[in-house]
Protein backbone atom coordinates (compact mmCIF):
# COMPACT_ATOMS: atom_id res chain seq x y z
CA UNK A 1 0.00 0.00 0.00
CA UNK A 2 1.16 3.52 -0.84
CA UNK A 3 0.14 6.17 1.71
CA UNK A 4 -0.35 9.79 0.54
CA UNK A 5 -0.64 12.57 3.10
CA UNK A 6 -3.07 15.21 1.79
CA UNK A 7 -1.75 17.92 4.12
CA UNK A 8 -1.95 20.73 1.54
CA UNK A 9 -5.75 20.36 1.43
CA UNK A 10 -5.98 21.22 5.11
CA UNK A 11 -7.77 24.57 5.29
CA UNK A 12 -5.12 27.25 5.55
CA UNK A 13 -2.83 24.55 4.22
CA UNK A 14 0.89 24.38 4.83
CA UNK A 15 3.81 23.91 2.45
CA UNK A 16 2.09 25.61 -0.47
CA UNK A 17 4.38 26.41 -3.39
CA UNK A 18 4.20 29.70 -5.33
CA UNK A 19 5.77 27.93 -8.31
CA UNK A 20 3.40 24.99 -8.72
CA UNK A 21 -0.28 24.37 -7.95
CA UNK A 22 0.14 21.28 -5.78
CA UNK A 23 -3.59 20.78 -5.34
CA UNK A 24 -4.24 20.58 -9.08
CA UNK A 25 -1.13 18.45 -9.60
CA UNK A 26 -2.12 15.84 -7.01
CA UNK A 27 -5.80 15.72 -7.93
CA UNK A 28 -4.82 15.17 -11.57
CA UNK A 29 -2.37 12.40 -10.66
CA UNK A 30 -4.85 10.67 -8.33
CA UNK A 31 -7.57 10.82 -10.97
CA UNK A 32 -5.27 9.17 -13.53
CA UNK A 33 -4.21 6.46 -11.06
CA UNK A 34 -7.85 5.67 -10.34
CA UNK A 35 -8.54 5.46 -14.08
CA UNK A 36 -5.56 3.09 -14.42
CA UNK A 37 -7.21 0.78 -11.84
CA UNK A 38 -4.61 1.43 -9.14
CA UNK A 39 -7.12 2.70 -6.56
CA UNK A 40 -6.65 -0.35 -4.31
CA UNK A 41 -2.90 0.27 -4.17
CA UNK A 42 -2.95 3.67 -2.45
CA UNK A 43 -4.85 5.56 0.23
CA UNK A 44 -5.04 9.33 0.80
CA UNK A 45 -4.87 10.65 4.36
CA UNK A 46 -7.19 13.66 4.68
CA UNK A 47 -6.82 16.31 7.37
CA UNK A 48 -10.12 18.08 6.87
CA UNK A 49 -12.76 18.34 4.21
CA UNK A 50 -11.22 17.46 0.85
CA UNK A 51 -12.72 16.68 -2.54
CA UNK A 52 -11.02 13.66 -4.09
CA UNK A 53 -11.67 11.99 -7.46
CA UNK A 54 -14.47 9.38 -7.21
CA UNK A 55 -13.12 5.93 -6.42
CA UNK A 56 -10.26 7.19 -4.20
CA UNK A 57 -9.79 5.41 -0.86
CA UNK A 58 -9.12 7.79 2.01
CA UNK A 59 -8.77 7.94 5.77
CA UNK A 60 -9.21 10.92 8.11
CA UNK A 61 -6.31 11.82 10.43
CA UNK A 62 -5.70 14.79 12.80
CA UNK A 63 -4.78 18.18 11.38
CA UNK A 64 -1.10 19.11 11.10
CA UNK A 65 0.50 21.86 13.17
CA UNK A 66 4.15 22.82 13.42
CA UNK A 67 3.86 22.89 17.21
CA UNK A 68 3.03 19.17 17.23
CA UNK A 69 5.25 18.08 14.33
CA UNK A 70 7.03 15.35 16.34
CA UNK A 71 3.71 13.83 17.41
CA UNK A 72 2.54 14.05 13.80
CA UNK A 73 5.50 11.95 12.62
CA UNK A 74 4.69 9.32 15.24
CA UNK A 75 1.03 9.33 14.18
CA UNK A 76 1.93 8.98 10.49
CA UNK A 77 4.18 6.04 11.29
CA UNK A 78 1.34 4.38 13.22
CA UNK A 79 -0.95 4.75 10.20
CA UNK A 80 1.75 3.41 7.87
CA UNK A 81 2.24 0.39 10.14
CA UNK A 82 -1.49 -0.33 10.26
CA UNK A 83 -1.76 -0.14 6.47
CA UNK A 84 1.50 -2.06 5.93
CA UNK A 85 2.69 0.82 3.77
CA UNK A 86 5.50 0.14 1.31
CA UNK A 87 5.95 3.82 0.53
CA UNK A 88 4.93 7.18 1.99
CA UNK A 89 4.29 10.31 -0.09
CA UNK A 90 3.38 13.77 1.12
CA UNK A 91 1.64 16.53 -0.80
CA UNK A 92 3.68 18.87 1.43
CA UNK A 93 6.72 17.95 3.51
CA UNK A 94 5.41 15.73 6.28
CA UNK A 95 7.14 12.44 7.02
CA UNK A 96 6.77 9.29 9.14
CA UNK A 97 9.53 7.88 11.33
CA UNK A 98 10.76 4.92 9.30
CA UNK A 99 8.56 4.02 6.31
CA UNK A 100 10.47 4.67 3.04
CA UNK A 101 9.37 7.95 1.49
CA UNK A 102 9.66 9.96 -1.71
CA UNK A 103 9.99 13.74 -1.32
CA UNK A 104 8.19 15.81 -3.95
CA UNK A 105 10.23 19.03 -4.14
CA UNK A 106 8.18 21.81 -5.72
CA UNK A 107 10.48 24.79 -5.14
CA UNK A 108 13.33 25.99 -2.92
CA UNK A 109 11.67 29.10 -1.48
CA UNK A 110 12.13 27.90 2.13
CA UNK A 111 15.85 27.29 1.58
CA UNK A 112 16.29 30.82 0.28
CA UNK A 113 14.59 32.25 3.40
CA UNK A 114 15.18 31.87 7.12
CA UNK A 115 17.02 28.70 8.05
CA UNK A 116 15.20 28.73 11.39
CA UNK A 117 11.60 28.89 10.16
CA UNK A 118 9.34 25.99 11.12
CA UNK A 119 8.46 25.31 7.49
CA UNK A 120 12.12 25.13 6.46
CA UNK A 121 13.00 22.78 9.32
CA UNK A 122 10.12 20.42 8.54
CA UNK A 123 10.93 20.49 4.83
CA UNK A 124 14.62 19.78 5.52
CA UNK A 125 13.67 16.89 7.81
CA UNK A 126 11.42 15.38 5.13
CA UNK A 127 14.08 15.74 2.42
CA UNK A 128 16.85 14.25 4.55
CA UNK A 129 14.58 11.33 5.50
CA UNK A 130 13.55 10.53 1.92
CA UNK A 131 15.00 7.72 -0.16
CA UNK A 132 14.11 9.33 -3.50
CA UNK A 133 13.15 12.77 -4.86
CA UNK A 134 10.84 13.97 -7.62
CA UNK A 135 11.17 17.50 -9.05
CA UNK A 136 9.15 19.20 -11.78
CA UNK A 137 11.57 21.66 -13.40
CA UNK A 138 15.22 22.01 -14.37
CA UNK A 139 15.58 24.99 -12.02
CA UNK A 140 14.41 23.03 -8.98
CA UNK A 141 16.66 20.14 -10.00
CA UNK A 142 19.68 22.47 -10.10
CA UNK A 143 18.67 24.10 -6.82
CA UNK A 144 18.19 20.78 -5.04
CA UNK A 145 21.71 19.75 -6.03
CA UNK A 146 23.02 23.09 -4.74
CA UNK A 147 21.27 23.07 -1.37
CA UNK A 148 21.55 19.31 -0.79
CA UNK A 149 24.80 18.28 -2.50
CA UNK A 150 24.90 14.95 -0.65
CA UNK A 151 21.93 13.52 -2.55
CA UNK A 152 23.15 11.00 -5.17
CA UNK A 153 22.05 12.02 -8.70
CA UNK A 154 20.43 8.64 -9.32
CA UNK A 155 18.02 9.32 -6.43
CA UNK A 156 16.50 12.37 -8.14
CA UNK A 157 13.89 12.06 -10.90
CA UNK A 158 12.90 15.01 -13.10
CA UNK A 159 9.29 14.73 -14.29
CA UNK A 160 7.80 17.63 -16.23
CA UNK A 161 4.17 18.36 -15.28
CA UNK A 162 1.46 17.82 -17.86
CA UNK A 163 0.47 20.52 -20.32
CA UNK A 164 -3.11 21.78 -20.04
CA UNK A 165 -5.54 21.21 -22.89
CA UNK A 166 -5.83 24.89 -23.79
CA UNK A 167 -2.11 25.04 -24.65
CA UNK A 168 -2.12 24.33 -28.40
CA UNK A 169 -1.49 26.33 -31.58
CA UNK A 170 -4.16 29.01 -31.92
CA UNK A 171 -6.27 29.44 -35.05
CA UNK A 172 -5.25 32.29 -37.40
CA UNK A 173 -8.48 34.22 -36.84
CA UNK A 174 -8.08 33.94 -33.05
CA UNK A 175 -4.53 35.26 -33.29
CA UNK A 176 -5.68 38.16 -35.48
CA UNK A 177 -8.42 39.06 -32.98
CA UNK A 178 -5.90 38.84 -30.13
CA UNK A 179 -3.58 41.29 -31.89
CA UNK A 180 -6.45 43.68 -32.61
CA UNK A 181 -7.71 43.57 -29.03
CA UNK A 182 -4.33 44.42 -27.51
CA UNK A 183 -3.15 46.62 -30.42
CA UNK A 184 -0.05 44.53 -31.09
CA UNK A 185 1.05 45.88 -34.46
CA UNK A 186 4.72 44.81 -34.30
CA UNK A 187 6.42 41.42 -33.91
CA UNK A 188 6.89 40.75 -30.20
CA UNK A 189 8.81 38.66 -27.71
CA UNK A 190 6.85 37.17 -24.81
CA UNK A 191 7.66 36.53 -21.16
CA UNK A 192 5.03 35.07 -18.81
CA UNK A 193 5.19 36.15 -15.18
CA UNK A 194 4.07 34.00 -12.23
CA UNK A 195 0.97 34.68 -10.17
CA UNK A 196 3.12 35.60 -7.18
CA UNK A 197 5.87 37.89 -8.42
CA UNK A 198 8.55 38.34 -5.76
CA UNK A 199 11.77 38.30 -7.78
CA UNK A 200 12.32 41.02 -10.40
CA UNK A 201 15.73 39.83 -11.68
CA UNK A 202 14.27 38.19 -14.76
CA UNK A 203 12.18 41.21 -15.75
CA UNK A 204 15.16 43.53 -15.44
CA UNK A 205 17.49 41.22 -17.38
CA UNK A 206 15.06 40.54 -20.23
CA UNK A 207 14.03 44.19 -20.64
CA UNK A 208 17.68 45.32 -20.69
CA UNK A 209 18.66 42.69 -23.26
CA UNK A 210 15.69 43.67 -25.42
CA UNK A 211 16.81 47.32 -25.27
CA UNK A 212 20.31 46.25 -26.38
CA UNK A 213 18.75 44.46 -29.35
CA UNK A 214 16.62 47.49 -30.19
CA UNK A 215 19.66 49.76 -30.19
CA UNK A 216 22.13 47.64 -32.10
CA UNK A 217 19.83 46.43 -34.87
CA UNK A 218 17.23 49.19 -34.97
CA UNK A 219 14.82 46.35 -34.34
CA UNK A 220 11.14 47.23 -34.44
CA UNK A 221 9.84 44.66 -31.99
CA UNK A 222 7.86 44.82 -28.79
CA UNK A 223 8.36 43.04 -25.48
CA UNK A 224 5.22 41.67 -23.81
CA UNK A 225 5.15 40.62 -20.15
CA UNK A 226 1.98 38.60 -19.56
CA UNK A 227 0.25 38.21 -16.19
CA UNK A 228 -2.33 35.49 -15.55
CA UNK A 229 -5.93 36.67 -15.35
CA UNK A 230 -7.51 37.80 -13.04
CA UNK A 231 -4.27 39.19 -11.60
CA UNK A 232 -4.12 42.94 -12.12
CA UNK A 233 -0.76 44.69 -11.74
CA UNK A 234 0.01 48.39 -11.96
CA UNK A 235 3.48 48.40 -13.64
CA UNK A 236 4.27 51.91 -12.39
CA UNK A 237 3.39 51.16 -8.75
CA UNK A 238 5.23 47.86 -8.98
CA UNK A 239 8.26 49.77 -10.35
CA UNK A 240 8.49 47.60 -13.45
CA UNK A 241 10.58 48.79 -16.42
CA UNK A 242 8.84 51.51 -18.44
CA UNK A 243 9.83 52.13 -22.06
CA UNK A 244 8.10 52.50 -25.38
CA UNK A 245 7.55 49.03 -26.76
CA UNK A 246 7.35 47.23 -23.39
CA UNK A 247 3.82 46.03 -22.64
CA UNK A 248 2.20 44.46 -19.56
CA UNK A 249 -0.92 42.43 -20.33
CA UNK A 250 -3.26 40.41 -18.13
CA UNK A 251 -4.25 37.38 -20.23
CA UNK A 252 -6.71 34.51 -19.89
CA UNK A 253 -5.55 31.02 -20.89
CA UNK A 254 -7.08 31.23 -24.41
CA UNK A 255 -5.46 34.65 -24.89
CA UNK A 256 -2.18 33.25 -23.62
CA UNK A 257 -2.39 30.50 -26.24
CA UNK A 258 -2.77 33.22 -28.88
CA UNK A 259 0.20 35.10 -27.40
CA UNK A 260 2.40 32.00 -27.53
CA UNK A 261 1.26 31.21 -31.07
CA UNK A 262 1.90 34.78 -32.27
CA UNK A 263 5.20 35.57 -30.52
CA UNK A 264 8.62 35.60 -32.13
CA UNK A 265 9.75 33.57 -29.11
CA UNK A 266 9.10 33.01 -25.44
CA UNK A 267 11.90 34.24 -23.18
CA UNK A 268 12.14 31.94 -20.17
CA UNK A 269 13.90 32.76 -16.90
CA UNK A 270 13.92 30.93 -13.56
CA UNK A 271 11.82 33.71 -11.98
CA UNK A 272 9.04 33.48 -14.60
CA UNK A 273 5.98 31.21 -14.74
CA UNK A 274 7.43 27.68 -14.50
CA UNK A 275 4.92 26.08 -16.86
CA UNK A 276 5.34 28.71 -19.59
CA UNK A 277 8.29 26.92 -21.20
CA UNK A 278 6.25 23.78 -21.90
CA UNK A 279 3.07 25.70 -22.72
CA UNK A 280 4.97 27.67 -25.37
CA UNK A 281 6.34 24.49 -26.92
CA UNK A 282 2.81 23.04 -27.11
CA UNK A 283 1.67 26.18 -28.95
CA UNK A 284 4.50 26.02 -31.49
CA UNK A 285 6.44 28.92 -29.99
CA UNK A 286 10.26 28.71 -29.96
CA UNK A 287 11.93 29.29 -26.58
CA UNK A 288 15.01 31.21 -25.48
CA UNK A 289 15.99 29.89 -22.05
CA UNK A 290 18.17 32.45 -20.29
CA UNK A 291 20.34 31.72 -17.27
CA UNK A 292 22.62 34.28 -15.66
CA UNK A 293 26.28 33.31 -15.67
CA UNK A 294 29.80 34.62 -15.53
CA UNK A 295 31.46 35.51 -18.79
CA UNK A 296 30.31 34.74 -22.29
CA UNK A 297 28.97 31.25 -22.86
CA UNK A 298 28.14 30.08 -26.36
CA UNK A 299 24.47 29.63 -27.12
CA UNK A 300 23.38 26.09 -27.78
CA UNK A 301 20.23 24.14 -28.40
CA UNK A 302 19.20 22.11 -25.37
CA UNK A 303 16.16 19.85 -25.69
CA UNK A 304 13.62 22.08 -27.50
CA UNK A 305 14.96 25.47 -26.39
CA UNK A 306 17.81 27.78 -27.31
CA UNK A 307 19.85 27.88 -24.10
CA UNK A 308 21.63 31.17 -23.46
CA UNK A 309 23.89 31.58 -20.45
CA UNK A 310 26.10 34.57 -19.83
CA UNK A 311 25.82 38.31 -20.29
CA UNK A 312 22.86 40.42 -21.37
CA UNK A 313 24.64 40.86 -24.70
CA UNK A 314 24.50 37.08 -25.12
CA UNK A 315 20.76 37.20 -24.48
CA UNK A 316 20.33 40.02 -27.00
CA UNK A 317 22.26 37.97 -29.56
CA UNK A 318 20.03 34.97 -28.84
CA UNK A 319 16.92 37.08 -29.42
CA UNK A 320 18.32 38.09 -32.79
CA UNK A 321 19.28 34.53 -33.68
CA UNK A 322 15.89 33.02 -32.74
CA UNK A 323 14.24 35.12 -35.47
CA UNK A 324 16.03 33.27 -38.26
CA UNK A 325 14.15 30.39 -39.90
CA UNK A 326 17.01 27.82 -39.73
CA UNK A 327 17.13 28.25 -35.92
CA UNK A 328 13.46 28.63 -35.01
CA UNK A 329 11.97 25.97 -37.29
CA UNK A 330 13.78 22.93 -35.72
CA UNK A 331 13.04 24.26 -32.21
CA UNK A 332 9.33 24.56 -32.99
CA UNK A 333 9.26 20.98 -34.33
CA UNK A 334 11.12 19.64 -31.28
CA UNK A 335 8.83 21.51 -28.90
CA UNK A 336 5.64 20.20 -30.49
CA UNK A 337 7.04 16.66 -30.37
CA UNK A 338 8.01 16.98 -26.71
CA UNK A 339 4.57 18.37 -25.83
CA UNK A 340 2.87 15.20 -27.11
CA UNK A 341 4.50 13.25 -24.29
CA UNK A 342 3.14 15.49 -21.54
CA UNK A 343 -0.45 14.37 -20.99
CA UNK A 344 -1.59 13.70 -17.41
CA UNK A 345 -1.94 9.99 -18.14
CA UNK A 346 1.67 9.83 -19.34
CA UNK A 347 2.99 11.86 -16.39
CA UNK A 348 1.01 9.78 -13.88
CA UNK A 349 2.35 6.56 -15.42
CA UNK A 350 5.95 7.84 -15.23
CA UNK A 351 5.59 8.74 -11.57
CA UNK A 352 3.99 5.38 -10.74
CA UNK A 353 6.92 3.64 -12.43
CA UNK A 354 9.20 5.52 -10.02
CA UNK A 355 7.09 4.25 -7.10
CA UNK A 356 7.49 0.65 -8.31
CA UNK A 357 11.22 1.11 -8.69
CA UNK A 358 11.80 2.78 -5.31
CA UNK A 359 9.36 0.95 -3.04
CA UNK A 360 10.61 -2.15 -1.19
CA UNK A 361 9.13 -5.40 -2.56
CA UNK A 362 5.77 -6.47 -1.18
CA UNK A 363 6.02 -8.78 1.80
CA UNK A 364 4.18 -11.57 -0.04
CA UNK A 365 6.68 -11.41 -2.92
CA UNK A 366 9.62 -11.34 -0.54
CA UNK A 367 8.31 -14.36 1.40
CA UNK A 368 7.78 -16.33 -1.83
CA UNK A 369 11.30 -15.47 -2.97
CA UNK A 370 12.69 -16.66 0.37
CA UNK A 371 10.70 -19.91 0.17
CA UNK A 372 12.19 -20.67 -3.23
Amino acid sequence: MIVIDGVIWQSGGFFRSPALDQSYLWLSLIEEWVKAKKATQFVVLTRGQTWLPPGTFFSEIPRFSFEEAAEDRTGLQSVCDQLEARLFLSTGYTTPLSTPSIAFVYDLEAEAGSQFSSEYLEKKNAILAASHYIVFSDEVLAGLRTYYPGIPPDQISLVYPAIEGWAKPAAPDAMAEFRRKFQLTRPFFLAVLPEHLADYRGIQAVSQAWEILQGQKLSRTELVFAFPTPLQVDPIRAQLPQREGIRYLSLSNPELACAYSSALALIFHATFRPSSLLEAMACGCPVVHYREGQGSVAQKEEAAALLCQGSLQELANALERIQSYPVRSPLIAKGLEQAKELSWSTVAAKIWEIFDRVAPPRKESAEKATAR
